[in-house]
């Protein structure tokens, strides 16, 4: 028997019965399609904009709690960018905060370039990220019905689609976990409206030079959009949509276009996200993921991931699970996977559905792989790795527009009866995917907040590797971020892309300042700090003989003393200093950032050029249609 409601104590608890109301006002502002018919697909995007927070009400209303698993880290990390910009007005290259020391800018996951960022500068990281969800959400459900209407899907088959794609359980999960970089989904359903789009032109006009394809706002859109998602974090889910470009080349009826339309984006998107992804490939060639940890094989519990209504933490579900169930989970429910089905009397007549079934299939079985992959992953370590379970989520998406094909159709010789039908059906899904997303949104910031102040760390920063750990429903959780806030770097989230703690901590019973000067002889020298943010730090000191001033971060590539390479004294950043009275400056500049910055500004040329070209194609054709004077 399918789990439909085993995770739920009660049919009408307070979630659920949220979550239906939103669906009941989600299906009577569609009634507004009756009324102005014209304006669908404008009131089709405003219901998805509308009934974002209202299905996922309990991210908000969750009395300033803290957040459970990742978001300890991300709020951490999220704060010390914040702090870094709005009190030291410095761009983080460094982050000294995590781990005793690591990369910012060439993080793969540094978000402070990301179009939800701005959010967490306005309204601060705690309110800025529950803002940022229902951007992320919203934003992915405007993308679902622009690629909808680019398929021909009716605006009734788009909002189907939309609601499929934004509160199907399959980024929820990830979200409640704290993967702050599964928001970048928000922008998949766009790269693939405007690579559509692009394709679409460049058959039809039969496009060769490279100023006719600059001139189609499709191919600049498609790579801003690629490089909006590894901005926002998204480095694993652009592996993921590098493969599905693969898939779509391969079906493509005119390959050469495809392809052209491809490398073009592709490139120019390159370009766009140098000025982060050259630090980042840097940073990744001296810290490597060695070791690929895979999820399980799949394909026969396929029913339990697309119609089991798990919530998060859900354990043991299919067999070797290993990680919890945000890995897997990717729930779409009957009634839309029916529908989907239902689009399968069109497969003779329809070549769209025949490939959205073959990209389904396809994804589906690329998800379910599971350890197959590791022996590759392995090898490839230079690549970019996260559970292949997750590419669900790219099987997801065309399930989600069979969805609607299926509502589109729905014909009955009475028109009433058809209407009525898509408007019942339209109601059965959005009440059994937002009766589950509800209750998800109410899992994620549950944790109280310490009742004992953290006493504030020494100035300008410490280590230490307090937790303050609270178990809520059997599993103790983190709350890290409360050191944080009073100023103490964390020792509690260490990723492997990046080095080995080395720094001192203030459970050390010497050598733990921030800084620290010692001569050969082992005598302590005098030092006066005078200036500190994240990427430089400014010391007056005095050495009675030669001896070695250390820095309390770990070492990496990148760090400079007084303009030359720091030395590596014990995994911390180091130099050798003469006797005497001086002033020395560490300064940290991530490696390869400035051929970033000319790559990026470089390929801003053609944007601009493209949409120089554009208004000036767009003015024309509005004076010869007499709009203009």
């Amino acid at each position: 028997m399918l789990p439909y409601f085993s995770q739920f104590e009660s049919l009408f608890s307070p979630g659920i019965l949220q979550g239906a109301l939103a669906a009941l006002i989600c299906t009577l502002a569609v009634c507004l399609l009756y009324v102005w018919p014209k304006r669908a697909w404008l009131i089709v995007s405003c219901i998805i904009i509308g009934i974002t927070p209202l299905a996922l009400g309990g991210f908000w209303l969750s009395d300033n709690a803290l957040g459970i698993s990742d978001w300890d880290y991300y709020f951490s990390y999220h704060h010390f960018l914040r702090e870094s910009m709005m009190k030291f007005h410095t761009f983080p290259q460094w982050n000294p905060y995590t781990c005793g020391g690591t990369a910012a800018l060439g993080d793969p996951e540094f978000p402070v370039i990301s179009a939800t960022f701005p959010l967490e500068l306005a309204f601060g990281v705690e309110d800025g990220f529950r803002l940022a969800i229902y951007l992320s959400i919203a934003a992915g459900g405007l993308g679902m019905l622009a690629l909808a209407r680019r398929l021909g899907l009716s605006p009734w088959a788009g909002l189907l689609a939309a609601i499929g794609y934004c509160f199907g359980s399959v980024n929820l999960l990830e979200i409640v976990e704290g993967h702050q970089n599964i928001l970048s989904a928000m922008w998949i359903p766009w790269i693939f409206w405007s690579w559509y789009a692009a394709y679409h032109a460049s058959c039809k006009y039969g496009v060769v030079s490279s100023k006719q394809f600059f001139l189609r706002k499709y191919v600049v859109l498609c790579a801003v959009f690629l490089a909006l998602m590894f901005y926002a974090g998204g480095i694993y889910l652009l592996m993921y949509t590098g493969l599905a470009f693969l898939g779509f080349i391969a079906l493509a009826k005119n390959h050469k276009q495809a392809l052209v339309v491809t490398v073009i984006s592709g490139c120019l998107a390159l370009g766009l996200a140098a000025f982060k992804l050259i630090p980042v490939f840097l940073w990744l060639s001296q810290f490597q993921d060695q070791a690929y940890a895979s999820s399980a094989l799949t394909l026969p519990y396929l029913h339990k991931i697309l119609l089991g209504r798990y919530l998060h933490g859900a354990e043991n579900i299919i067999p070797n699970q290993g990680g919890g169930w945000h890995e897997y989970g990717a729930y779409i429910g009957p009634f839309l996977l029916a529908l989907a089905a239902y689009a399968l009397m069109k497969w003779k007549t329809s070549r769209l559905v025949r490939l959205l079934v073959l990209a389904a299939g396809s994804a589906l079985a690329i998800s379910s792989l599971g350890p197959m992959v590791k022996p590759f992953f392995d090898q490839a370590s230079f690549l970019p790795r996260s559970n292949i379970s997750r590419f669900i989520l790219f099987a997801i998406i065309p399930l989600c527009l069979l969805a609607g094909i299926g509502l589109d159709n729905i014909h009955f010789r009475k028109r009433i009866i058809s209407s009525s039908l898509r408007h019942l059906l339209l109601f059965l899904v959005a009440a059994d995917l937002l009766t589950l997303a509800y209750p998800l949104s109410q899992q994620a910031f549950v944790l109280p907040r310490n009742a004992t102040p953290v006493p504030p760390a020494p100035a300008p920063i410490a280590y230490s590797a307090f937790e303050y750990k609270t178990r809520y429903q059997g599993i103790d959780y983190s709350r890290a971020y409360e050191a944080t806030l009073a100023g103490y770097g964390s020792l509690s989230y260490c990723a492997v892309l990046g080095p080995d703690p080395a720094v001192r901590t203030i459970h050390d019973e010497e050598d733990n300042a921030f800084f620290s000067v010692k001569s050969t002889s082992g005598q302590l020298g005098n030092f006066a700090l005078k200036f500190w943010n994240a990427n430089t730090a400014i010391v007056d000191v005095s050495l009675p003989s030669e001896g070695n001033a250390i820095l309390n971060t770990n070492y990496a590539k990148g760090w400079r003393v007084n303009g030359q390479p720091a030395l590596n004294i014990s995994g911390r950043v180091g130099a050798r200093l003469p006797a005497g009275n001086q002033q020395i400056t560490f300064a940290y500049q991530s490696p390869g950032i400035l051929a970033g910055k000319i790559t990026s500004l470089l390929s801003l040329l053609p944007l601009g050029y493209s949409t120089i070209l554009y208004a000036i194609s767009a003015f024309g054709r509005k004076k010869a249609d007499g709009a203009l004077p």
